[in-house]
Parts: C-alpha cells; sequence; structure tokens
C-alpha cells in the first residue's frame, strides 16, 4: 500500500515539475506580447552588475545542463558520508528541482534582458533533460527492490 502511494506522490511532483519550465516559458510569452516587456536598456547595458548576474545564470543554468551527472555524484556522496537514510525518490525530486533551476535562471534572465529566445531555449532544455530522469513503471518497481 505504501509503495503505491509513493508512486502516486512521485508522479504528482514530477508532473509539477514538467509543468514548471512550461509555465515560466507561457508567462515570458505573455509578457512579451501582451506587455510588451522590455525593461530599460540603462538596466542590463549599462550597469555591470546586471550584466554580470545575467553571465552569471546564463554560465550556472549552461553548468547545471552539462554537468547534472557530476552535480548528482557529488550530492549521492555526500549523502553517503553522512550516512543519511535517503530514498531513490527523494533523490529523483532532488534531481528534478535542480533540473528546474535551468528554467528558473532563463526566466530571471528574461526579466533582466527582455530576451525571449533566451528563456524559451532554457525552458526547453529543462523540459526535456528531465525526461532522462522520469521514473518509468520498471525503474520504480527497481527503487522499492
Amino acid at each position: 500500500m505504501e509503495k503505491k502511494h509513493n508512486e502516486k506522490n512521485l508522479k504528482i511532483f514530477n508532473f509539477l515539475f514538467f509543468l514548471n519550465p512550461l509555465i515560466l516559458a507561457l508567462i515570458a510569452i505573455y509578457m512579451k506580447r501582451s506587455l510588451s516587456y522590455q525593461p530599460s536598456p540603462e538596466f542590463y547595458e549599462i550597469n555591470r552588475n546586471m550584466r554580470i548576474v545575467q553571465y552569471f545564470l546564463y554560465l550556472s543554468g549552461l553548468t547545471v545542463f552539462f554537468f547534472i551527472d557530476g552535480i548528482l555524484n557529488i550530492l549521492r556522496k555526500r549523502i553517503q558520508l553522512k550516512n543519511l537514510p535517503i530514498s531513490p525518490l527523494l533523490l529523483n525530486i532532488i534531481t528534478l528541482a535542480i533540473l528546474d533551476y535551468i528554467a528558473l535562471s532563463g526566466f530571471l534572465g528574461f526579466l533582466i534582458s527582455g530576451n525571449i529566445s533566451w528563456v524559451i531555449i532554457f525552458c526547453a532544455i529543462s523540459f526535456f533533460s528531465g525526461f532522462r530522469f522520469f521514473p518509468i513503471r520498471r525503474s520504480t518497481k527497481e527503487m522499492h527492490a
């Protein structure tokens, strides 16, 4: 009974994590088309600090995308060193939350620069990267074994 409850909760969490990049992309599209969102050029072109924040968001989002396996290995090792009990289901949720950072960094970059292609690309990367970690029925059986 508990196994089915865990699988149901996992499906709900995964669905919510998959919706997040889509929601952020739709909000950005709405802001750009309907609200004509475009920050002042002085805000992101002249202000050196905003440019640094923008580059940090861009590079950190790409770093998560390219090095997600390394990030997860470091997390697993730290958890094992501290002998903390962690279920594979929780690790899956943590993984999808880390992948959601890609979409979030793209959206924040959009808020800084108004570049719609940036948020769309990052949200697409986040959305499609999540499929790799989406637990299918076969892998959830392995999690409980």
